[in-house]
């Protein structure tokens, strides 16, 4: 019984349990930010919609997410998560990130629903 109990947090922690079916799972933004350096970014836009800008030179490229956040007991005022991803401006491959707390928001309690591949 413990071993079942453990292989069903396990897959509930990874996002597999119950509907893996459906190809999506909730993720912080560290880890999606993490999981896609080396990888397009078309995959970060397929998570989080439209950058808020694009800074571009000759051999990087520089997208900027805000993500509004509402943190419980917050005032009122401007709260959310800056993401800024650097991309290789030929490959259009993420070469790194950088996330900013705005306000009394935490990049860590920031998540999104994302397409994962099915198992």
């Amino acid at each position: 019984m413990l071993r079942v109990t453990a292989v069903a947090v396990v897959l509930g922690s990874l996002g597999l349990g119950g509907c893996s079916h459906s190809g999506y799972a909730m993720r912080s933004v560290p880890r999606i930010a993490a999981d896609n350096v080396g990888k397009p970014v078309n995959r970060l836009q397929e998570a989080f919609g439209d950058p808020r800008k694009i800074d571009q030179t000759s051999t990087k490229w520089l997208y900027v997410w805000f993500l509004p956040q509402k943190p419980p007991g917050a005032p009122t005022g401007f709260h959310g998560c800056e993401m800024e991803v650097t991309v290789d401006a030929r490959s259009q491959r993420v070469l790194g990130y950088s996330l900013s707390d705005i306000g009394w928001s935490n990049c860590r309690e920031v998540e999104r629903r994302i397409r994962v591949a099915e198992l």
